[in-house]
């Protein structure tokens, strides 16, 4: 699973599952300990631990629960714990809800869980009420459940599918693995194998050393000097190799950059990363005796160092990058290692309505070739859905720079389009910037009352409550989002909550040293299929996840414009794709008599984006 809307939808399907089988059947939503911690979900220190980290955390907490199971007395939360508010670790011994949670009657939760089948939030609240632990509570009943659903990381990471396999009770080869939304998985699996220097990670190591003591390694430098050759290298890797976002970093320039500054050999260099990683790990023990988060920056940075030198070609491309963090990224490439496990399965399905093209999607993975590809039909009726294009402009980023006059006939043929259309519209753009760029030109003047801006810098809390108001309103709003965005991806929109969904232009992945690297890869790997696998695969999906927002159930109708002359390269996707002419009476014939109830001004005047530039939404 990638998202907890995924989860619930697979509960809810096994309610029906169950109701007509007649009898219970155990179903689980897995989460982390972040999500299901109640004893330290109120402790500052935790914010932005790792799993590791909390895990540790976690562990000392349940010896000390036992210890006192042993000794006859039973844990409580301290007098002073406040509910939301910030929490002392050091006041916390024991954990009263895993206490709780070994003294439950695992049979009769079993059943009470397997009869209601809660969602994840419902079986979470429940707990709370309780007092017992969600996440141990969980891994107690995970040998009783016949389906378990999860994020992806509790499959694909090694250490947690380890342990998942290990509450199951059950080795690799019986588990019969469905993986949901599919076509996510081959980047998350990349970026699950990256390995990543920030800079300000480096920072904080050599701010750790300056406050308990700065020391000398052996024959060396003294470690905070080291790790300010560390943070000055990294800059200067950055500046000169890095002038746009990302750049590739050659063959061993960190380690020669190093030496350059500090002297020595590579075995000398590794003697003193040794050092530092000693250093860390027993200060991360000594956090953890005072029952402080086991941290330590210095040991991260120490292993990521040593690490370095492994993370070689042609698996891994290492880069430069500026945003969003200055840092050096060993960037994987092959998605094939960390999908081991999935050929280890007794059966796996993938699935997801935007998994085509499905050799792409197999090759990437490294499933065998014997692997059944299977396109199903949409069950939803044909003609509830209309495919349109623009074959008069382009989104083309050499035309974008060359053609200043782009840009507004981009917005005026926007504004044509939603007063053409008489039903609430979304317009998903490739980029923020090329979005802004619209609205500036004249786009925003045009847009109804009723109309939600996304912006990168929006809390997802406060875009959901503007989208829940854009959605219950009565007016033709609009949408504007990006592809691969949060609405764009993320939403539902049923009925007459969205009937037309514009993308502006074709959404290619933007050219970067990592993608093109991962195109030369996929080359090698698929025989010249690089650039179809890379570049024309992601952009057919994005087009085909926005589309798929306003088409939720048989009864939904909708039409979808691309508004780019090359969407004739994925017409195989969209049936019946046709150029886009008199919209007006397309609209009518495919609409009925149905009509904007506040129709929108002309785009002709430039203005900002609402909410003073920020994109923040409006509804």
């Amino acid at each position: 699973m990638r998202t907890h809307a995924q989860e619930v939808q697979v509960l809810q399907e096994a309610r029906a599952i169950s109701h007509r089988l007649g009898h219970p059947l155990l179903a689980l939503g897995l989460e982390g300990r972040q999500r299901r911690c109640f004893l330290l979900e109120a402790v500052n220190e935790i914010k932005g631990a790792t799993a590791e980290e909390h895990g540790k955390l976690c562990a000392d907490r349940k010896r000390a629960t036992q210890r006192a199971f042993d000794e006859g007395t039973t844990p409580s939360p301290p007098p002073e714990l406040p509910e939301n508010g910030p929490v002392d670790l050091t006041d916390l011994d024991g954990c009263v809800y895993y206490a709780r949670t070994l003294q439950a009657d695992l049979d009769q939760l079993a059943e009470r869980f397997g009869s209601k089948l809660p969602t994840p939030s419902e079986y979470t609240e429940y707990c709370r009420e309780e007092n017992l632990c969600a996440y141990e509570l969980s891994k107690k009943l995970a040998p009783r459940a016949r389906i378990l659903t999860a994020p992806y990381a509790f499959f694909f990471h090694p250490h947690i599918r380890h342990s998942l396999l290990d509450w199951m009770g059950v080795p690799l080869d019986r588990v019969d693995l469905v993986i949901d939304e599919a076509h996510n998985v081959p980047d998350q699996l990349r970026e699950l194998a990256t390995v990543s220097l920030p800079q300000e990670s480096v920072r904080r190591a050599r701010t750790e050393v300056a406050e308990r003591g700065n020391f000398d390694l052996p024959d060396g430098p003294g470690a905070a000097q080291f790790l300010e050759v560390v943070t000055r290298v990294i800059d200067q890797l950055v500046d000169r190799l890095g002038p746009d976002d990302d750049g590739v970093l050659p063959p061993n320039a960190l380690e020669d950059a190093l030496l350059t500054e500090v002297g020595g050999t590579s075995h000398r260099l590794d003697t003193w990363l040794g050092a530092l990683a000693s250093w860390g790990e027993a200060l991360r023990e000594e956090r953890r005796r005072q029952r402080r988060l086991p941290r330590s920056w210095v040991h991260t940075v120490a292993l990521t160092l040593l690490s370095w030198p492994q993370l070689e070609a042609p698996a891994y491309v290492k880069v430069v990058s500026r945003a969003p963090r200055r840092a050096l990224e060993a960037y994987a490439l092959d998605a094939r290692a960390p999908a081991e496990a999935v050929r280890g399965c007794h059966l796996s399905v993938h699935l997801s309505g935007t998994l085509a093209p499905l050799e792409e999607y197999r090759d990437s993975l490294g499933l065998e070739e014997s692997a059944r590809l299977l396109t199903v039909p949409s069950m939803f009726p044909r003609e509830n859905r209309l495919f349109l294009y623009d074959p008069e402009l382009t989104t083309r980023h050499e035309e974008l720079v060359s053609d200043p006059t782009l840009v507004p006939r981009l917005a005026d043929r926007l504004a044509e389009i939603l007063q053409e259309l008489p039903v609430k519209t979304a317009l998903f753009f490739p980029s923020f910037d090329l979005m802004n760029r619209v609205l500036n030109a004249g786009l925003l003047s045009a847009l109804p009352p009723a109309h939600v801006i996304e912006s990168p810098r929006v809390p997802m809390a406060d875009l959901w409550r503007a989208v829940e108001v854009f959605k219950r309103g009565r007016e033709g709003g609009v949408l504007l989002g990006v592809t691969g965005g949060r609405i764009a991806e993320g939403l539902d929109f049923p009925d007459e909550e969205l009937e037309a969904v514009v993308v502006v232009g074709i959404p290619y992945p933007k050219p970067t040293a990592k993608r093109e690297a991962l195109r030369r890869f996929l080359d090698q790997q698929t025989g010249g299929q690089g650039w179809r696998y890379c570049q024309e695969a992601p952009a057919q999906r994005l087009i085909l996840q926005a589309f798929g927002r306003m088409i939720r159930s048989e009864n939904d109708r909708g039409i979808g414009i691309v508004l780019d002359r090359r969407a004739t390269t994925f017409a195989p996707a969209l049936d019946g794709l046709q150029p886009l002419a008199n919209l007006s009476e397309v609209a009518k014939r495919f609409y009925g008599r149905r009509a904007r109830r506040s129709p929108p001004t002309s785009a002709t005047t430039p203005s900002p984006p609402s909410g003073g530039g920020d994109g923040f939404p409006k509804a």
